[in-house]
C-alpha cells in the first residue's frame, strides 16, 4: 500500500484505511485532511452516534459511514442502520455509505461519488483532485477482513508478523451455527466502523464458546486473552482450543473444521490455583498466541507474580470475556484499563450483571432464548409454581443464645437473607412446602421417562445451605427420587463420585442438590426438571441455574419443538421478579406468567405433611452468629404456564425468517441503483426458494 491520507488522518480499522487510501486519496489533496474528523460524535435526541469519518465544509457537513460486512446480522441491525441515517439526516448532515465490497470491486464509482458530493461545498471543491489517479484495490473479497487492524499499525514493530496475520483469512465460517456467524458478522461491522467494547448476548446452548474462539481467530493482531469466571469454562475453552481433543472448536465442529490446513494456535492456560502463574515466565507467556485464565488469576498488576504485571499493555490485543454477567465492575475496569488498546468481546447469556447494572460494552448482537427455542438448540420452558395461600408467612429465627425472633412475610426474610452467611444456617421446620414442590417435581419427572424413553431424566435442585441441601435430599427420597447432596465442603474425589452417579445412565443418582456448584458452564441435557429452593439476589444467578437443563437432547425419536425443561419453583421465595425478567427479556408479557389460572392439582397433593407442629423437628447447627429460619405455611396451589407458548416460538421463526430477508436485501439494496421495495423483494424471494 502507497503512502497517501492514510498515513495522516487515523484510522480504527482496516476499512476505514481501505477508505482512506483507494477512496479519499485520488479524490482530494493533502487540504482536506484538516477538514476530516475520524470516530466523530455527534447526538440526537440523547442517542450519540460515533460517525466513521465527518467532512465539514462551509456549508456541508458529509457524515462517512462505511458497512463492513456483507450483510447486516439480523433484520433488527438493518432496521437501526436505517434510523440511524434519519437522525443523522435531521441533524443536517449528508450521509454517504460506502460497503466493503464497493470499495474493493467499484472504486471508481465511490471516488466520483465521494467528489460529486464534495464539489458542492465552496470550500471543500478547491481540494478536489482534477483527474484522480484511482487505484485497483488490494483487498481480500471476504468482507469479514473488513474489521482487521489498519495495516499500518505496527504490531510488533521490526519483529516482524504473528499467528494471526496468516491465519485469520484462513478461518471457515462455514462449521459454525447461523447464530454463531450472524453474531460473527455483527463484531465484524462494529470493529470495522472502529468499536473496541463488544457484547454478545447469546441464549444458554447457543455456542458462545465457538463464537469467542473465531472472533479470537477473526479479529486478534497480535495475542488472545481468554478470561472465564471459574475453572469449568476455562477448561471449556482449553478444550475448545485443544487440537488433540474431540469435539474441539478449530478442527472437531459437526460441519467440519474451522481452520482447515493451518495450523493451531499455541495455547497457554494459566490458573492462580496452583501456582503456575507466579512460576511461568513473561517470555513463555509471549510464546503463547492464546492465554486463557480466571478473573482471580490476573491479580492487580502490583505484586510480581501477578498476570498484569508480567503483561505490558501492547502484549495483548483482543479479549475475550466469557460469563461477562458475574464479573465485578473493579474487575472490568483493571483489566481494560491496564490493555487500553485492545479490542474486546464480552459474552454473556444475561442481559444484565450480577450487581444488577447492564453489561460495560456494546451489545452488537442478542440471541435470545426464544430465539434458541424457535432453532431447535435449546429446550422451551415450562413453569410450575406453587403459591401459598396465606397472605404472609411467619419464619423463626433461634439464635445462639435461644431468643426466637419471629420474621413475618417474604419480604423480610428476604431482607434477613442478604448476608449468604446467615442463608447457609436455613432449614425449614414445616416440611410441607418441601413435600408440595417434590410432588410437582416427581409428576414431571415421570411426564419426562414417559416421553424421553429410555433416556433417565435427571432433576438439580439449589438449596440454602448444606443443612437446608440434606433435608431436600432426604425428602426427595421419600418421594422416590435418588438424591445426593454436592457442595464445597466436599473433598474433589467424593464431588467427581457424586457427579459421575448423577450423570452415568447406569449411575443410581436422579436429583442432586447443590450449593454453587453446577453453575456456569455446566450444560448436561438430560436435566429435564429444575428446582430452585432459594431465593436469588440477581436475575443473572437465577437465569444461569435455570440454564444447566435448557440444552436440547440428541433424542431420535423427540424432536427439539417437542421437549420442556420443567421449572418447579417456590412463590415465597421471591422469583417472581426473575420470572418476569425472564420473559420480558424474550419479549414476552410477564403477566403471561404471573396471572396464569390455576391447574388441577389433586396429584400433586403431599402426604398428610399439613399438620405438622412448627415448634417440632428444630434442625440445622447453631454455630456463632447463625441462624435458623423456620418456614411455617402448609397449603398452597399450583400454577403452570409454558413461557413461550407455540404460537410464539411460530411467529418468532417467522420473524427470523424476515431478518434472513432483510440480511439477502441489504446486499441487493447496495449493489442495486433501482431496488424494490423490502415487501415486493420477500414476496419475489419466496416465490423462487418455493416459500422456504
Amino acid at each position: 500500500m502507497s503512502a497517501g491520507l492514510e498515513r495522516l488522518i487515523p484510522a480504527a480499522s482496516f476499512l476505514e484505511e481501505a477508505f482512506l487510501r483507494w477512496v479519499l486519496t485520488p479524490a482530494a489533496g493533502r487540504g482536506i485532511v484538516a477538514r476530516v474528523h475520524s470516530q466523530h460524535p455527534v447526538t440526537v435526541e440523547e442517542r450519540t452516534y460515533r460517525l466513521d469519518y465527518l467532512i465539514t465544509g462551509d456549508v456541508l457537513r458529509v457524515a462517512v459511514e462505511l458497512d463492513g460486512f456483507a450483510f447486516h446480522s439480523d433484520r433488527g441491525a438493518f432496521t437501526y442502520d436505517r434510523m440511524r441515517q434519519n437522525d443523522l439526516a435531521a441533524t443536517g448532515l449528508t450521509v454517504l455509505r460506502f460497503s466493503y465490497d464497493a470499495v474493493r470491486t467499484d472504486t471508481a464509482r465511490c471516488v466520483a461519488q465521494l467528489q460529486a458530493m464534495l464539489r458542492q461545498d465552496p470550500a471543500l471543491a478547491p481540494l478536489l483532485t482534477a483527474s484522480p489517479h484511482v487505484e485497483v484495490p488490494d483487498m481480500a473479497g471476504d468482507p469479514m477482513r473488513a474489521a482487521d487492524p489498519p495495516r499500518r499499525a505496527s504490531v510488533f514493530g521490526a519483529g516482524g508478523g504473528s499467528y494471526f496475520d496468516d491465519v485469520r483469512a484462513r478461518v471457515d465460517r462455514g462449521p459454525l451455527r447461523a447464530c454463531q456467524d450472524e453474531a460473527l458478522g455483527a463484531l465484524a461491522n462494529y470493529y470495522a466502523s472502529g468499536g473496541r467494547h463488544a457484547a454478545a448476548v447469546m441464549a444458554v446452548g447457543a455456542g458462545k464458546t465457538a463464537l469467542g474462539v473465531a472472533a479470537a481467530l477473526s479479529f486478534a493482531k497480535r495475542r488472545v486473552l481468554v478470561v472465564t469466571p471459574g475453572s469449568v469454562i476455562r477448561g471449556t475453552f482449553a478444550k475448545a482450543l485443544d487440537a488433540g481433543v474431540p469435539g474441539n472448536v478449530l478442527y472437531g465442529l459437526a460441519g467440519g473444521p474451522m481452520l482447515p490446513g493451518a495450523r493451531p494456535p499455541a495455547t497457554l492456560v494459566l490458573d492462580a490455583a496452583d501456582g503456575q502463574i507466579s512460576r511461568v515466565s513473561r517470555e513463555r507467556l509471549l510464546a503463547a498466541d492464546v492465554l486463557v485464565t480466571n478473573f482471580h488469576s490476573l491479580g492487580t498488576g502490583k505484586a510480581d507474580g501477578d498476570l498484569l504485571a508480567k503483561l505490558q499493555p501492547g502484549d495483548v490485543d483482543f479479549i475475550v470475556v466469557d460469563e461477562a454477567h458475574i464479573a465485578a465492575s473493579a474487575s472490568y475496569q483493571r483489566l481494560f484499563a491496564h490493555f487500553q488498546s485492545a479490542r474486546t468481546l464480552l459474552m454473556s447469556a444475561c442481559f444484565r450483571r450480577l450487581d444488577g447494572k447492564p453489561i460495560d460494552a456494546d451489545v452488537v448482537y442478542r440471541y435470545r432464548l426464544v430465539d434458541s427455542v424457535a432453532d431447535g438448540s435449546a429446550k422451551n420452558l415450562r413453569v410450575h409454581r406453587f403459591a401459598p395461600d396465606v397472605a404472609a408467612t411467619v419464619y423463626e429465627a433461634t439464635w445462639p443464645d435461644g431468643r426466637r425472633e419471629q420474621i413475618v412475610g417474604r419480604d423480610a426474610l428476604l431482607a434477613a437473607l442478604g448476608d449468604e452467611r446467615r442463608m447457609a444456617r436455613i432449614t425449614a421446620q414445616s416440611e410441607a412446602p418441601i413435600h408440595h414442590v417434590m410432588a410437582v417435581t416427581r409428576a414431571c419427572l415421570d411426564a419426562q421417562a414417559k416421553l424421553l424413553a429410555a433416556v433417565k431424566p435427571r432433576v438439580l435442585f439449589s438449596a440454602m445451605g448444606q443443612a437446608h441441601a440434606e433435608q431436600i435430599a432426604r425428602i426427595a427420597e421419600e418421594h422416590g427420587i435418588a438424591c445426593a447432596t454436592l457442595h464445597h465442603s466436599m473433598v474433589p474425589s467424593a464431588i467427581s463420585s457424586t457427579v459421575r452417579r448423577f450423570e452415568s445412565d447406569s449411575g443410581d443418582l436422579q436429583g442432586i442438590v447443590q450449593l454453587r456448584m453446577l453453575g456456569q458452564g455446566y450444560d448436561f441435557p438430560p436435566i429435564t426438571v429444575v428446582v430452585p429452593i432459594r431465593p436469588y439476589g440477581s436475575f443473572g444467578e437465577f437465569y444461569q441455574f435455570i440454564g444447566r437443563g435448557v440444552r436440547v437432547l440428541r433424542h431420535p425419536g423427540v424432536p427439539a419443538g417437542q421437549q420442556y425443561l420443567d421449572v418447579v419453583c417456590h412463590a415465597e421465595l421471591g422469583l417472581e421478579d426473575h420470572l418476569e425478567a425472564l420473559c420480558a427479556d424474550n419479549d414476552m408479557d410477564p403477566a403471561l406468567l404471573l396471572d396464569a389460572p390455576p391447574i388441577e392439582v389433586a396429584s400433586f397433593q403431599g402426604d398428610g405433611q399439613e399438620g405438622d407442629d412448627p415448634a417440632e423437628g428444630a434442625g440445622g447447627d447453631d454455630g456463632a452468629g447463625g441462624m435458623d429460619a423456620f418456614v411455617l405455611y402448609e397449603r398452597g396451589r399450583v400454577e403452570q404456564r409454558v413461557v413461550h407458548e407455540l404460537d410464539r416460538v411460530e411467529a418468532r421463526r417467522a420473524e427470523r425468517e424476515l431478518e434472513f430477508m432483510a440480511q439477502r436485501y441489504a446486499v441487493y439494496a447496495q449493489r442495486t441503483a433501482s431496488p424494490l421495495p423490502f415487501e415486493k423483494f420477500v414476496e419475489l424471494m419466496r416465490k423462487v426458494t418455493g416459500g422456504s
